[in-house]
């Protein structure tokens, strides 16, 4: 377990430096004949200057507002980094202006933003309509109701009973009606004796009126 996680820090440690590596440069400047070859450098922010003394004197660099390297004897180098741009003079720390440079610093370049993959507008797939099913109307079966006959009972053939009046008719003996006096004479009598009685009274209304 322990090896794996020491493998995993050594592999990250290595992954940082190459990195820094890579992306920070590192310009040599030489010191010969008691001047800085070449005298002035351009590099970019974040790089490093490394001066190198070739000389049998000592040397070292001294850069305003960054900072100084160590006393260097022949053959030594020392380093210095420019994190911020700007215009840097220097010199030698040990014989001042006598031996001057300068280091002029480029701000980093910014790298070109990642374009943005413009999304594709979801196109929302269509919904067919949902055709409602036609819904027949199954006719109600109407119901015959059949007739429940009516149980009656037989009919048996009845005697006809004998009529009452026909018996009384049959046992009363047959009356004759009695024998009327005949009428006619004696009416046309009375008219005869009305109309001579009518006559009578005529008569002696007018003879009195005329007598």
């Amino acid at each position: 377990m322990k090896a794996a996680r020491f493998a995993i820090a050594a592999g990250a440690l290595l992954f940082v430096a190459m990195a820094t590596s890579a992306s920070a440069a590192v310009r040599p400047v030489d010191i010969v004949g008691f001047k800085f070859e070449p005298q002035g450098v351009t590099i970019t922010a974040g790089d490093t200057v490394t001066w190198t003394n070739r000389d049998a004197a000592a040397h070292s660099a001294r850069v305003v507002g960054v900072g100084s390297t160590a006393v260097l004897a022949q053959g030594q180098s020392g380093s210095l980094s420019f994190p911020s741009s700007g215009t840097f003079p220097y010199d030698c720390g040990i014989h001042g202006a006598a031996m001057m440079g300068t280091v002029i610093v480029r701000a980093a370049a910014t790298p070109p933003p990642t374009p943005v993959p413009t999304p594709r507008p979801t196109v929302a797939p269509t919904v067919p309509p949902t055709v409602a099913p036609t819904v027949v109307t199954t006719p109600l079966a109407t119901a015959t109701v059949a007739p429940t006959p009516s149980a009656s009972p037989t009919a048996e053939p009845s005697t006809p009973l004998p009529s009452a009046t026909a018996t009384l008719a049959a046992a009363a003996p047959t009356e004759q009606p009695p024998a009327q006096p005949a009428r006619g004479g004696v009416q046309d009598l009375v008219i005869v004796a009305g109309f001579i009685v009518l006559c009578a009274i005529a008569g002696r209304l007018l003879a009195r009126r005329f007598g």
